[in-house]
């Protein structure tokens, strides 16, 4: 043998011997995986600035809480926010009842706008699908935006919360899951 493949061979044997061999079990593969804040964040910021969006400048949507977002270790990232789908009139010293015209204008106008929360909300999934490459195809994207109502409102038609939910692989192929809760 050379002097040259000794040396080598007795660096590599002294390497090896103070090399920690962890067993694959104890290695943790949950945080290789998490998004990062700034990912979260970004897509909480896109979600805003689509639920703004549902509204026009004569009709805007009411914010009632900002999209708050966070994974969620071996389940997958979560979404929620609270609105209003409309800025609705309340009684104050120059409109002190609501009237019955008013009161069919608001519900039907939250009701026409509740097709667009779904389209918006079924992109928010999708996007976040996308954009959040760091969650496993198994876990899930979960969306859910919370309805907010004065209590003089009919509700009939319209849901409390709206959750749309699936794993990421299914998300990418536009296969979510969606449900009205009360």
């Amino acid at each position: 043998m050379t002097r040259g493949f000794l040396a080598a061979a007795v660096l590599f044997a002294a390497a090896a011997a103070q090399a920690q061999i962890v067993p694959a079990a104890k290695i943790d593969t949950t945080t290789a995986l998490r998004p990062t804040r700034q990912a979260i964040t970004a897509v909480e910021s896109l979600f805003n600035t689509r639920l703004y969006a549902l509204g026009t400048a004569n009709d805007p949507v009411d914010m009632l809480g900002l999209t708050r977002g966070l994974y969620l270790s071996n389940y997958g990232a979560v979404f929620s926010s609270e609105i209003s789908l409309i800025i609705t009139p309340t009684l104050n010293p120059f409109r002190r009842t609501i009237t019955k015209e008013l009161h069919d204008q608001v519900h039907d106008r939250k009701v026409n706008r509740l097709p667009a929360l779904r389209a918006a909300m079924l992109e928010m999934v999708k996007q976040a699908a996308k954009d959040l490459s760091q969650v496993p195809d198994n876990q899930q994207i979960v969306v859910a935006v919370r309805l907010g109502y004065l209590s003089w409102e009919d509700r009939t038609g319209l849901p409390g919360q709206i959750v749309m939910s699936a794993t990421r692989k299914d998300a990418l192929a536009g296969a979510v899951h969606s449900t009205d809760e009360p």
